[in-house]
């Protein structure tokens, strides 16, 4: 057996498989590119396998084997022919790695049970001006990119492009840098956000149409000045962005309780999903009673204790989805 230890954030996961290579691939791991973890969270660390880590995911590659996954207390175990199954995949998104797939699912689950780290679907900036957090949840595609490249425009730092991590501890609360590559359209850069396109100082390869293209877009260079915000002051934003669209309508989020569902939708939103990898690997959600519960005490506790200096919703057009918010 090949073993291997990963860890994200404060999670330890222990990976192990009859087939080494599978543990190991790059595309999943390290790549820049659409498929990767790296689109998830900001880094996927190497750490000794060790019997004490939180949980431990076996895969075993049988070749003609029936896909399935058991799912046990500390432990997972996934069987199946997957040296066919990767190599016949269309959308290497949602594989057992695949930065839609299962580690990914898992990982928000981990964090969340063993760390009370709770993730939301939201990507994150900062106004480093002011100290302010511009926390931006959303479904995908509802424009969260577009927040961010406008931010850009505007000379904010990006916090995390797709998950955003929380904890609600003592008297405060602490948030954590998350990826800092996102998959973008190549029209949103050269068309709706050239600013944003000249602070990144990237070169875009040539494609035949930028709008049904997109590259996974390092935007490190532009990242947060630090890792860790210790309660910071919020801005939130739910958007709705459409092409074609001009005018933003921006509207309050009111009253309260109406925010804390917002984000307790937002932090739930990957745990409580069933997910069809391989396309004939259906993967259950992996919620719990006594999660969900804590999830929201803890969504509840950050909008009472937190400096939220406003908190919208906004339908707009992708170039003027900061209107009528700063």
């Amino acid at each position: 057996m090949h073993r291997r230890g990963v860890q994200v954030l404060d999670l330890r996961l222990g990976l192990v498989s009859n087939n080494g290579e599978l543990i190991r691939r790059p595309e999943y791991f390290t790549a820049q590119v659409q498929q990767s973890l790296l689109t998830d969270y900001r880094a996927i660390e190497e750490i000794p396998y060790a019997p004490d880590l939180d949980a431990e995911i076996l895969i075993l590659d049988e070749k003609e084997a029936v896909p399935r996954l058991l799912l046990g207390e500390d432990r997972v175990v996934a069987i199946g022919d997957f040296t066919a199954l990767e190599a016949g995949v269309r959308d290497r998104r949602y594989t057992l790695f695949g930065n839609l797939g299962f580690l990914y699912r898992y990982v928000v689950f981990g964090l969340e049970r063993y760390h009370r780290v709770h993730t939301l679907h939201a990507s994150a900036m900062v106004d480093e001006a002011t100290g302010e957090l511009w926390l931006i949840p959303g479904p995908a595609g509802a424009g969260k990119t577009c927040l961010l490249l406008a931010g850009l425009a505007r000379g904010f730092t990006v916090f995390s492009t797709e998950m955003t991590h929380l904890r609600v501890a003592g008297e405060g609360y602490r948030f954590y840098k998350g990826s800092l590559f996102d998959n973008v359209r190549v029209g949103n850069l050269t068309h709706d956000f050239p600013e944003a396109l000249a602070r990144l100082r990237v070169m875009l390869p040539p494609v035949e149409d930028v709008w049904a293209t997109k590259i996974a877009l390092d935007l490190a260079p532009v990242q947060a000045s630090r890792d860790v915000l210790e309660s910071p002051p919020l801005r939130i934003v739910h958007p709705k962005v459409e092409s074609g669209r001009t005018a933003a309508v921006a509207a309050a989020i009111e009253p309260r309780e109406r925010l804390v569902k917002l984000l307790f939708d937002s932090a739930t939103e990957k745990h409580g999903q069933t997910v069809l990898l391989y396309e004939c690997l259906p993967v259950p959600a992996l919620d719990t009673v006594e999660l969900a519960g804590r999830r929201l005490e803890a969504m509840r506790a950050l909008v009472e204790r937190a400096d939220i200096r406003g908190a919208w919703t906004t339908l707009s057009g992708p170039t003027t989805c900061l209107e009528g918010l700063v």
